[in-house]
């Protein structure tokens, strides 16, 4: 996961038949450290696959809601962040939880500024 995810940030159209695979880790591992690599992984394909930024909003934002792990909480909201301007569907519509996640990426991300 580690090689493919530092190859996925130089050409990230290479691997995106693998984003299948990769979205069931993330909605299946409980390892931290393999998380972090997933999120990150498919964050560098959002670009590339909108329909992938739409169905990422959800488990992403549950990490956020559940973790305590600083580093996958960053990575998780940094994820969202890319993926946000790639959520506009074809007829022009957004997801209906998007002012959610965005309120939810500004709460997690103030407190990553108060947090002393």
């Amino acid at each position: 996961v580690n090689v493919i995810t530092e190859l996925s940030d130089k050409n990230p159209k290479n691997y995106l038949n693998l984003a299948p695979q990769f979205f069931s880790l993330l909605t299946s591992s409980s390892n931290n450290w393999m998380l972090i690599k997933v999120v990150k992984l498919l964050g560098s394909l959002v670009g590339e696959e909108p329909r992938l930024a739409r169905k990422l909003l959800e488990p992403l934002s549950g990490i956020v809601k559940n973790t305590q792990a600083k580093s996958l909480l960053y990575e998780a909201v940094y994820t969202l962040t890319l993926a946000l301007p790639h959520t506009r569907k074809s007829d022009g519509s957004y997801p209906p939880n998007l002012p959610e996640t965005i309120q939810l990426c500004s709460d997690t991300l103030r407190t990553f500024v108060d947090d002393p």
